[in-house]
């Protein structure tokens, strides 16, 4: 039992810690209106433009994308400030607005997290842990595009610009190599069995939950499905883990968050921003998404 206590102890405060300390407050949450929260999702930043390429924004679009933001009033938010709305009424800023990243490149280190650390604003890194440092993928000399490393995020995680989700460990596949299983995303291999594949996901997930709390000593609440595949199966297996905020790919759309359901902070939407996505039409896309 002492065991047991001092464990949830320890969860409760990288929980907390990772959250900025909210505190519960006395508000009865049926009372608080939901909010609606347009999460943007990128995933690398180069600096210049890569033609036919729905996941690279060269870094004039990024700043012009941030600018926009910036000047249009709205305020990057955590998804800790979205859980501590959810659980506490903790009260959202007028425009809230999330920000990701997807996989965890170097340039979101490199070019990104300085543009939003000089326009006050934060953003939510989904890491793929198996790619940490590396400019390969996975276990191979395939060249892939450049990996931060945890020393190179931990000062941006430090002085707020930057959180860190979990995108897995090693369940973001890209190649099928000849005598490898294949799993697509998180879901079941061919011929795995339930219990099979739930063993799987957890070792997976706690691999990466361990050392994102080990190297950057934040409690992960955060998932972002590979490829936005999901199930049901993979949605209660990741609750059971202590999972707050699931995220999928497609479609896109904007969430209704509401205090004292945290059935709202599951499966939310995100919206792909690519270099067509001029500057000017962003407040015009949040005002549609509405």
């Amino acid at each position: 039992m002492r065991k047991h206590i001092a464990q949830m102890f320890i969860v409760l405060t990288l929980l907390l810690t990772s959250c900025n300390n909210v505190a519960p407050t006395a508000i009865n949450l049926s009372e608080i209106p939901p909010q609606e929260v347009l999460i943007l999702m990128y995933h690398d930043i180069r600096p210049e433009p890569v033609a036919d390429n729905a996941y690279v924004v060269s870094t004039d679009t990024f700043r012009s994308h941030i600018q926009q933001l910036h000047d249009a009033g709205f305020t990057t938010i955590s998804f800790c400030k979205l859980i501590a709305f959810v659980d506490y009424g903790y009260p959202l800023p007028s425009h809230p607005i999330v920000i990701t990243f997807d996989d965890g490149y170097r340039s979101n280190v490199e070019i990104a997290a300085p543009i939003l650390y000089e326009f006050g604003m934060t953003a939510t890194i989904n890491v793929v842990g198996v790619s940490r440092g590396s400019s390969v993928y996975r276990h191979t000399d395939i060249i892939t595009i450049p990996h931060f490393d945890w020393d190179e995020v931990r000062p941006w995680v430090q002085n707020g610009t930057i959180h860190i989700g979990h995108h897995t460990y090693d369940m973001h596949r890209v190649h099928q190599f000849p005598n490898e299983p294949w799993r697509s995303g998180v879901l079941p291999m061919e011929n795995e069995t339930p219990e099979e594949h739930k063993n799987a996901l957890i070792a997976d997930f706690e691999r990466l939950r361990h050392i994102i709390q080990a190297e950057i000593g934040t409690y992960v609440v955060v998932f972002a499905y590979p490829y936005g595949w999901y199930s049901t199966e993979t949605e209660a297996i990741l609750q059971e883990l202590g999972v707050r905020v699931t995220l999928r790919y497609l479609p896109p759309g904007i969430n209704t968050i509401e205090p004292g359901n945290p059935d709202s902070l599951f499966l939310m939407y995100r919206v792909n921003m690519t270099e067509e996505i001029w500057p000017q039409d962003i407040f015009e896309l949040l005002i549609i998404e509405r």
